[in-house]
């Protein structure tokens, strides 16, 4: 392992939309008194270059939020990396302004982050790209080693670091039951992060199969944004390959609502989204009244598809019942042949499968099967059973790396996290020390509890009222403790107290996973330029509280 003999201030983990507002804000406070020297600043990232959801960047599709939430603007609209700065920068401000939208297309937007990282690493800034992080550790209680393997040669480096931040983006969710079968549905089971780079491949595969006279049959499975982007493309890109009279396509959109449900955009709900909205939720007595917040709010983000997305599926739907009618009362076929669509509501997936071809087991090439999807509706619980040629899986995003890195080190100790706690983690706001000293001393109490109970085989009485039976377990009286993090209002992980002297002073920080302490913003664009600001000034502030000189 190749060690550098630098001791960075900031090692960011991750360079997407998040970490990228983060090195603007540095870059943008390079000339103050307090500012870290850029070349002391690092970022880790897996892919070779930078991108931004490639697999949906769609034709046409635009951006949910305003341009002016983007890298920098709330926190500063002086800054070099404003997306007003972008469109200067490449003659189109005026174009933009004429176009009469606030809203950019993906494409576009992409484009401006893309040309943002490349200023910020023309500053000064070193991004690794195409390393991956395997592991962090604890050199010393001010700094922390983190170690990464670079991709292409297999070269692991340890790098130090006094501030770390964790950026991990989110990892596609897929449904357990269609997971489990990934691996064996031959690239048909996909994920809608992965849509574009897969999509003409598996449609070229499936035309290739078409022996069996019959129409192929795909899922779409969620009931978001995503999915109905996808259930529209799929619909257009068939369509547009498709002639009269063939075999066609059939398109199932499998969510669990009764209907697809708009997205709440209105300028009162998005006051949610605003920096003193974090402040509000932050700033909640109880971890139920920010859940109450998250559900209340839920609409505007969750499981919801924006009003003129809307209008355009219902659009397809409509003209396929005109289709439909007119076939049916003069026999015509219409001019175009188009693919079916079809929603289903109340759909529960149970479980699925991959089947081999009949009558072609042992043959060493050929084609999986059709995948066996089972089903159940959750109002009248009646099961059933569809058989699919591909799924594309538009069902979100999973943000669990964190904890896992943690746990799976020497760090965790500081924050209660150990290799049994990797997926059960929350977080929680920041409390007084005294109060979290004595919480940890209750949850001892419960485990010391547990473990009494555990090796006393016939031992005396545990004391409860109820007698523990051989059925039952200390757990059944204290329901699985959930690791909890106390969290700062700058994003920075809190140890918990410690006794000795010696404590855990170099400082983590995490963005897009603190929904359930600073709201349904953490997640989303909306907030990166201002989170990024009061990230950089808590590290400022760390640094310069240790006396470490700021020279460039």
């Amino acid at each position: 392992m190749s060690a550098q003999g630098i001791i960075y201030d900031v090692i960011g983990l991750g360079f997407g939309p998040s970490s990228l507002a983060v090195a603007g804000a540095f870059v943008d406070g390079a000339g103050r008194p307090s500012a870290v020297p850029l070349s002391k600043i690092l970022f880790i990232e897996k892919q070779e270059g930078f991108g931004w959801h490639p697999g949906m960047l769609l034709p046409g599709a635009r951006m949910q939020i305003s341009f002016l939430k983007d890298l920098a603007t709330l926190r500063s609209p002086q800054s070099e990396i404003t997306f007003v700065s972008y469109l200067h920068s490449q003659n189109r401000l005026l174009d933009f302004i004429n176009r009469g939208s606030n809203f950019p297309t993906r494409k576009e937007y992409s484009d401006y982050l893309a040309w943002a990282a490349r200023l910020v690493q023309g500053k000064g800034v070193t991004v690794a790209y195409g390393e991956n992080v395997v592991g962090v550790s604890e050199k010393d209680t001010k700094t922390i080693e983190v170690q990464s393997v670079v991709l292409s040669t297999g070269e692991r480096v340890a790098r130090l670091t006094k501030n770390l931040i964790i950026s991990p983006g989110g990892e596609p969710r897929i449904p357990k039951p269609l997971e489990s079968i990934q691996d064996q549905g031959g690239g048909r089971i996909i994920h809608s992060s992965t849509y574009l780079m897969s999509v003409e491949a598996l449609l070229q595969s499936l035309q290739g199969q078409n022996s069996r006279e019959r129409s192929f049959r795909i899922a779409v499975v969620g009931s978001g944004q995503s999915a109905a982007e996808v259930i529209l493309e799929l619909h257009s890109r068939i369509r547009s390959v498709t002639h009269v009279g063939e075999d066609n396509y059939t398109l199932d959109m499998i969510i669990r609502k009764g209907s697809l449900k708009p997205s709440d955009d209105s300028p009162f709900s998005n006051e949610i989204f605003n920096p003193d909205g974090t402040d509000a939720v932050f700033g909640l007595q109880s971890s139920s009244a920010r859940e109450h917040i998250r559900r209340e709010y839920a609409n505007t983000n969750y499981g919801v598809v924006n009003p003129q997305t809307l209008e355009q599926l219902y659009e397809v739907l409509y003209e396929q019942k005109l289709n439909d009618g007119i076939h049916n009362r003069t026999g015509r076929l219409a001019l175009e042949a188009s693919p079916k669509v079809n929603i289903l509501p109340y759909s529960k997936i149970l479980s699925a499968d991959v089947h081999s071809p009949a009558g072609r087991q042992g043959e060493g090439n050929e084609q999986p099967g059709p995948i066996t999807v089972i089903m159940q509706h959750t109002l009248t619980h009646q099961v059933y059973q569809k058989l699919y040629d591909a799924v594309v899986c538009a069902t979100g995003y999973q943000r669990k790396h964190w904890p896992r890195l943690l746990a799976s080190s020497n760090i965790g100790k500081y924050f209660d996290l150990d290799s049994g706690a990797q997926e059960d983690v929350r977080l929680t706001v920041e409390t007084d020390p005294e109060e979290r000293r004595m919480t940890g001393l209750m949850i001892e109490l419960v485990d010391h509890i547990a473990d009494d109970e555990g090796n006393s085989g016939g031992g005396p009485s545990t004391g409860f009222s109820t007698p523990i039976t051989p059925q039952s377990s200390v757990e059944d009286c204290f329901p699985k403790r959930q690791k909890t993090v106390h969290i700062s209002r700058a994003y920075r992980l809190l140890p918990k107290p410690q006794d000795s002297k010696e404590s855990f002073k170099a400082r983590i920080y995490v963005q897009g996973v603190a929904e359930e302490t600073h709201g349904l913003s953490d997640t989303l664009l909306s907030v990166v330029s201002v989170r990024a600001g009061e990230i950089v000034d808590d590290i400022c502030a760390g640094l310069n509280d240790e006396g470490v000189p700021r020279t460039p």
